[in-house]
């Protein structure tokens, strides 16, 4: 095991990697295709001024020389919208650039937060650069309008603008935007969850635009929907504090849920929290528990002699591993390093680090969604899971998506796996056979499927859910696998202990051959990869000093273990297919971890 870093250590090593990859016209180009993508020459502008500001970090001069030229290149940018858009949507198997669209909105934010940054530092900065923020008209620049969070994220920026006296925007025009958040369209705050919404309902971007909206308190705004943007943000806190599994990533939750500015979010955002004061005691208690548990996640991502991952994998960029189409190292990294740097000037860091076993010292309890996200979590000291009892299958499957053991460990089982190929996204689970032996299978959670009874939570820590299978148009007759499951019902449970989880699976009247699905992480691109053991009643993963062993009651047929051909968020995965011997309507089946090798990050 290697210690944790210092925030500013971290900041400064991940930052300075990205040093050769900064054009001498300012521009910052990824590193697999060589052009500049989306809004990561205005981040990482940020990150170089915030370094620069430390004492020591900056010695020459150089990050502070680093973030006038990146500055001076991201605003050349913004404020010329007939500019061609950078690199913003990537296709993975020629690794070629497909699209181009403006992002600019993301980088009203980063540039005036550096530009007030080198000012207080007496950068030599052209007073040119100061007209040029002025004459930025954000309606012509920005592609965005409320409430799409991409608004939010520019109007944090210009909060910022109009505090300095740049702008032309009045506080009332202000307020009059964020009343659109308010309106209850679909798309925006839903006050009850706490939860910025839509379209797919992503946890990420839920996340995102809470931290900007936080940001925007931070900087001193206090208009007149102050109060009850205040009461949302709360709510939104111990949605987010929820969320969290115990290994500090957030729950899996549509689009983007992997990346690492997912876990700079946390950090930023339970920071600001605790700044801001904005919570009750235990509230922010948690808060600072939280930042430390996602930041210890963060750790563990800069590459060994490569730029920071942007992933929550080590594996090399080329691979895209994790990736989605709109992600490129190019923004998504320094977008991670921002969300720090932000957080560091919050006070992050100041304090001494929590300890592994105050992060995985968690009380045991349960929160369980209703309509429209149907998600819930569940922790119980270092165990966490997340379940979606109706996933949006475009990036979920239903049921147990996610399983963590803890702090500083990697062997954990988050997020859906998917085969290369394509076909139904996996999660651990119940999956059934027409015949025994080798036949094919039809996996339960990636059934379509109709609520029956909603997502509830089960007395200490634990998570149900009931659906009726609905017909997916890929069986129409017995020989084929699930053929007939349509209009069966499925009933669901897990109950957390101190080490691990235990599953209850029924498929109400449906006497078939049964077999346990098992996605898993081989290969993270740093240490050993995970190995498996056929054990008499299931699998043994090992991975390093951790431990993982999944147990079935029942007699077993066969253990298949297929170590390739599948990936997740977190990496290159494989999976074990558990065959039962009797057919059954009913399963049950455990996993445990190990308390060996966690607390801090291992080794690249």
């Amino acid at each position: 095991m290697s210690e944790l870093p210092a925030p500013l250590d971290l900041l400064e090593a991940a930052t300075t990697a990205w040093a050769p990859h900064l054009q001498q016209d300012g521009t910052l180009h990824d590193p697999v295709f060589g052009v500049p993508t989306q809004y990561g020459t205005a981040y990482y502008a940020w990150c170089c001024a915030v370094l620069a500001t430390q004492p020591g970090a900056d010695a020459g001069g150089g990050h502070r020389e680093r973030a006038v030229r990146a500055f001076t290149a991201a605003l050349a940018h913004t404020a010329d919208p007939g500019a061609e858009p950078h690199a913003s949507t990537f296709e993975r198997r020629t690794a070629s650039v497909a699209g181009r669209f403006s992002h600019r909105d993301f980088t009203w934010p980063p540039l005036l937060k550096t530009r007030s940054v080198l000012a207080g530092l007496g950068a030599p900065l052209d007073p040119e650069l100061g007209r040029r923020l002025a004459a930025v008209d954000v309606t012509e620049s920005f592609r965005a309008r409320p409430p799409s969070n991409w608004a939010a994220v520019w109007m944090s920026g210009e909060w910022l603008r109009m505090r300095a006296g740049l702008s032309p925007t009045g506080p009332e025009e202000f307020d009059d935007w964020l009343d659109v958040f308010f309106a209850g369209t679909g798309t925006g705050f839903d006050l009850e969850l706490g939860m910025y919404t839509e379209h797919g309902l992503p946890n990420a971007y839920d996340l995102f635009t809470r931290t900007h909206l936080v940001d925007l308190l931070a900087g001193g705004w206090a208009g007149r929907n102050r109060e009850r943007l205040e009461e949302f943000l709360v709510a939104g806190l111990r949605r987010s504090l929820s969320m969290q599994l115990s290994d500090g990533s957030m729950a899996s939750g549509h689009r983007s849920a992997g990346q690492t500015w997912v876990l700079g979010a946390q950090v930023a955002l339970f920071t600001a929290h605790r700044v801001l004061g904005l919570g009750t005691r235990a509230d922010l208690d948690a808060a600072r528990l939280a930042a430390w548990r996602a930041y210890t996640s963060l750790a563990q991502w800069q590459r060994p002699g490569g730029v920071f991952s942007p992933v929550q994998n080590l594996l090399p960029p080329q691979s895209r591993v994790g990736y989605e189409t709109y992600t490129a190292d190019g923004h998504y990294s320094p977008l991670a390093l921002a969300f720090l740097a932000s957080a560091i000037t919050a006070g992050f860091g100041e304090d001494e680090a929590a300890s592994a076993v105050q992060l995985d010292a968690r009380p045991a309890g349960s929160l369980a969604e209703g309509s429209p996200t149907h998600r819930g979590a569940a922790h119980h000291g270092r165990v966490s899971v997340a379940v979606q009892a109706a996933a949006d299958d475009t990036y979920d499957a239903s049921g147990l998506v996610d399983l963590t053991f803890g702090s500083g460990r990697q062997l954990q089982f988050v997020s859906a796996a998917r085969h290369l190929s394509g076909g139904p996204w996996l999660v651990p689970g119940l999956a059934t056979r027409a015949q025994p032996g080798p036949t094919a299978f039809e996996a339960l959670c990636a059934s379509p499927r109709r609520l029956t009874a909603p997502l509830s939570t089960l007395p200490g820590a634990g998570l149900s859910f009931e659906a009726l299978l609905l017909d997916g148009g890929t069986c129409d007759d017995e020989d084929r696998p699930g053929a007939g499951a349509a209009g069966r019902r499925h009933r669901w449970s897990v109950q957390l202990h101190e080490d691990g989880i235990e599953v209850r699976e029924t498929l109400e009247g449906w006497s078939r051959w049964r077999t346990l699905l098992v996605p898993y992480v081989r290969d993270l691109g740093a240490g050993p990869e995970t190995a498996v053991e056929v054990t008499g009643d299931g699998v043994l993963f090992r991975r390093g000093r951790e431990q993982v062993r999944v147990r079935v009651q029942g007699g077993l047929e066969r253990v298949s273990v297929l170590p390739h051909g599948y990936e997740n968020r977190r990496g290159s995965c494989g999976l074990v297919r558990i065959d039962l011997v009797d057919p059954g309507e009913e399963l049950r089946w455990s996993m445990s971890g190990s308390s060996s090798g966690g607390g801090r990050p291992v080794d690249g």
